[in-house]
């Protein structure tokens, strides 16, 4: 009897089109940024979708490229930006470019899609990114971090930024915020974000007497509070720093000690109380409108 011969098939591999796009996003990183904005997003369907996994990855929408790109560049990164945010669901963070501000109509387009935002970082303070982060923080309610420029803002308007957080995000509990925390700031903290863990002032320009209500206990979920470089004021205003006067200063310090000690959740207390630190004999300036 005769054996069947089994037909040997060919098979055929699967076309590049047809790969996992998690393993594309990974080869694609590989391609220098040019590639990634003006080929790969061309060739089909499956190819664009693994670009933007590549330059939008981790549920992040890091926006920081649009300082480093040529201006020929930027147009197509915004285009791809946008797509991103229509086709992929669950940003929860977003960082501010710090040179190059976004377009206001597609600042206005992310926030409005982007609705389950908990973490944003504004690196700097041009005007624009401000003004942009002003009107987003009407659609990001569910809010949970608050990094704002780590430049001192400007009085008049840190304080708007920082009522706008405090009227629509009040479930925030890491906030960063450099410039005049005075009487109207520290009320605002104290009575608009109950729940905050983390407080970040460093480099600010400071009520005396509001560091002291910061630490009175109000603040009951607060474990880390920073006032690293902090010019502190007395209730003369520019004419009465504390920390040029060292008895005043002494004394200062004494009762903020005391405070922090019976804080009993308070974890990390960031100072440069007592120590040889050359940005503060520099002294902090103070922030013009």
């Amino acid at each position: 009897m005769k054996k069947n011969k089994k037909s040997k098939t060919k098979l055929n591999p699967p076309p590049w089109q047809e790969l996992n796009i998690f393993l594309l996003s990974k080869i694609f990183t590989f391609l220098s940024p040019h590639d990634q904005l003006f080929i790969t997003p061309y060739v089909c369907t499956s190819w664009l979708h693994a670009t933007l996994h590549t330059l939008f990855p981790n549920s992040t929408l890091p926006l920081s490229p649009l300082d480093t790109l040529p201006q020929i560049q930027r147009p197509r990164f915004t285009h791809l930006l946008k797509l991103a945010v229509d086709r992929i669901d669950g940003w929860i963070s977003i960082s501010f470019p710090s040179k190059h501000p976004l377009p206001y109509l597609l600042a206005m387009h992310i926030a409005e899609r982007t609705s389950n935002i908990s973490s944003v970082f504004l690196p700097s303070y041009p005007s624009s990114s401000l003004c942009q982060a002003f009107l987003s923080l009407l659609y990001w309610k569910n809010l949970r971090v608050f990094r704002g420029p780590t430049d001192k803002l400007p009085p008049s308007k840190g304080y708007l930024l920082l009522a706008q957080l405090i009227d629509h995000c009040k479930g925030v509990v890491d906030l960063g915020f450099h410039g005049e925390v005075m009487e109207r700031e520290v009320v605002s903290i104290v009575e608009g974000v109950p729940l905050i863990k983390v407080l970040d002032i460093s480099g600010s320009r400071v009520w005396g007497k509001g560091l002291k209500v910061l630490l009175d206990g109000r603040l009951k979920f607060l474990r880390e509070l920073n006032v690293m470089h902090c010019l502190f004021v007395g209730d003369d205003g520019d004419d009465d720093v504390i920390n040029d006067d060292y008895e005043k200063m002494k004394g200062f310090k004494e009762e903020v000690f005391e405070k922090v000690s019976r804080l009993k959740g308070l974890k990390k207390f960031l100072h440069c109380f007592g120590k040889n630190c050359q940005q503060c004999k520099d002294g902090v300036k103070p922030v013009t409108s």
